[in-house]
């Protein structure tokens, strides 16, 4: 069964400690107590679809001759492409005071890239700043997106669940049909029994052929009425045996939806698995400045391993119950075409009898 809390912790362990899974506004500030340049930008970008990033400037104290330049760059594998590479400010004197504010549109080309990262570098006449780092990672979808995607396998699996808890209720249902119609079997065969025992009795006891016509007809007019009961038992039992059999067909072809709604499942299942992974490239790229999270993240791919064993073991669950299924339709077969043979047999016996008496009192009758 699976476990949503893992992956709940997962969730929010990643949402408070990593802010390039979001695609919301990160903003980045540094400072050396003359010029603070603050940059507003989001942490997810979609290739062929633009973003903005937000530069403010400010002096804090006079400066003079004061140059700020902003690269920004995205990474395609081994290559690269520059999306911005110009300066902000140029041979700015003054302050303290806002320097420069605006807001930069840019648009990443339609290749799926890895990230985005940028370098500014400010230098004015007492001092210089400078800072390169990662931007934003690139995805073809957001984090929100994956997450929405995952809320509905997780719903898909819970309507599975139900379907599974429901067939397992129809076969023990089916099972208990079974078991009556054993029962009613096992009364026909003790009706056989009887009716060998009245054969028997009826040999031994004629004495005349008057006797004989007139005990004859009394215990011919019960066998009728006997046969008609066992033709009528017969009758029932194929009804239900039909009936039971249009319930089989309807349980085979619940079995064929289930089976396509965990193929699809398993689709996506895979699907998100490769989301995963690109996931976790990311992360290995974020281990040179977040190593405090390693340990977190760790845990993180324990758990997932524990959820792979959970689907594991509902799959070795499902086998198990449709050899089951397999096992008590072979028995209902064998049920249902013994009552018929004997049924058959109860038949053929009873007029044989008859045949014989009829000759016997035939040969005596000149006497």
């Amino acid at each position: 069964m699976s476990k949503p809390w893992y992956i709940l912790t997962l969730l929010l362990t990643l949402a408070l400690f990593i802010p390039s899974i979001h695609a919301e506004a990160f903003t980045m500030s540094i400072n050396d107590n003359s010029v603070k340049i603050e940059l507003s930008y989001p942490t997810e970008v979609k290739p062929g679809t633009c973003f903005s990033i937000r530069v403010v400037v400010t002096a804090l104290t006079a400066v003079s001759d004061l140059n700020v330049h902003l690269k920004v760059v995205y990474h395609a594998g081994a290559s690269t492409r520059t999306l911005y590479d110009d300066y902000l400010v140029t041979s700015f004197t003054g302050g303290p005071g806002l320097v420069y504010s605006g807001v930069l549109t840019l648009c990443p080309p339609s290749t799926l890239g890895t990230l985005v990262s940028a370098k500014i570098e400010a230098n004015y006449a007492d001092g210089s700043l400078f800072q390169e780092f990662y931007m934003a990672s690139v995805r073809s979808k957001y984090y929100s997106e994956l997450v929405s995607e995952l809320n509905a396998a997780q719903s898909t699996i819970s309507v599975l669940q139900s379907e599974v808890s429901s067939l397992r209720d129809t076969i023990d249902t089916l099972e208990l049909e079974v078991n009556e119609l054993r029962d009613e079997v096992s009364e026909l065969n003790a009706l056989v029994d009887r009716l060998e025992l009245e054969n028997e009795h009826l040999k031994h006891n004629l004495t005349s052929v008057e006797a004989l016509n007139a005990r004859l007809n009394m215990e011919l007019s019960k066998v009728e009425g006997e046969l008609s009961s066992v033709r009528r038992s017969y009758l029932n039992l194929s009804s239900e045996y039909a009936i039971l059999q249009d319930r089989y067909s309807s349980l085979l072809k619940s079995e064929e939806s289930l089976r396509h709604k965990y193929e699809n499942l398993s689709a996506d299942y895979n699907s998100l698995s490769k989301e995963y992974a690109m996931l976790t490239a990311l992360y290995e790229e974020l281990k040179k400045t977040h190593q405090d999270l390693q340990t977190k993240y760790e845990k993180a791919l324990e758990k997932i391993g524990s959820l792979q064993e959970s689907l594991k073991e509902s799959e070795e669950g499902y086998k198990a119950l449709s050899q089951q299924y397999a096992v008590a339709s072979w028995e209902r077969t064998v049920v249902i075409w013994v009552a018929i043979a004997q049924a058959a047999g109860i038949v053929g016996f009873a007029f044989t009898k008859l045949s014989g008496f009829f000759k016997r009192a035939s040969a005596k009758k000149p006497d």
